[in-house]
């Protein structure tokens, strides 16, 4: 009897990539798609806490984050933020970076509490661990900023996007996270009056 051979891990890194292009050229739903069927499989060749695993989760996370899907997003995010703090620690770069994209689908989702409480963590982890002018701690800050500001808890949001702002000056004039905080202190300046 013939039996499908299960997929090897060229084959599952392949399909990454695949997935991680459909995923930057900004076709989310197809890559949400490949990324859903390919889990299992990573899963099952490479390991639930293998660092590609956890990969393909914070990117399916994105993908339904970019979708607007808030409560999905927050889902996939906290479980790849689960897995990369057992797999590296709570503050390896990478388990940052899904415990970032956990806060912004918190936030997206409403969960105000829930989003200020994890991104204020992954700020003040980042700046311990990249520095305070690092574009990962700098993008945290920002995103925290921005939400503090639209809770209605502007004073907070303006100094966070202010100590932002001043230490983005290390970042290439132009630099896309330089410009995003610039423009969100220029807005949120505009809507408190100074």
């Amino acid at each position: 009897m013939w039996r499908r051979k299960g997929p090897n891990r060229s084959s599952l890194r392949r399909q990454l990539r695949t997935a991680g292009v459909l995923f930057d050229t900004g076709d989310f739903v197809a890559a949400e798609v490949l990324l859903r069927r390919l889990l299992p499989d990573c899963e099952a060749v490479l390991g639930a806490d293998h660092g590609e695993t956890i990969g393909l989760l914070n990117l399916l996370g994105s993908s339904l984050y970019q979708q607007r899907k808030a409560v999905a997003s927050a889902q996939i995010a906290r479980e790849a933020t689960d897995r990369a703090v057992r797999a590296w620690g709570p503050d390896d770069p990478a388990t940052l970076d899904c415990a970032h994209n956990l806060g912004a689908a918190l936030a997206i989702q409403g969960d105000v509490s829930g989003s200020v409480a994890v991104l204020d963590d992954t700020w003040q982890r980042r700046a311990r661990r990249l520095g305070a002018a690092h574009e990962a701690t700098l993008t945290t800050a920002n995103t925290l900023g921005a939400t503090l500001f639209a809770a209605r808890r502007r004073r907070d949001g303006l100094t966070v996007l202010r100590r932002a702002h001043a230490q983005s000056t290390d970042l290439p004039a132009g630099h896309p996270v330089r410009v995003e905080i610039a423009e969100n202190l220029r807005i949120a300046e505009r809507n408190t009056g100074g």
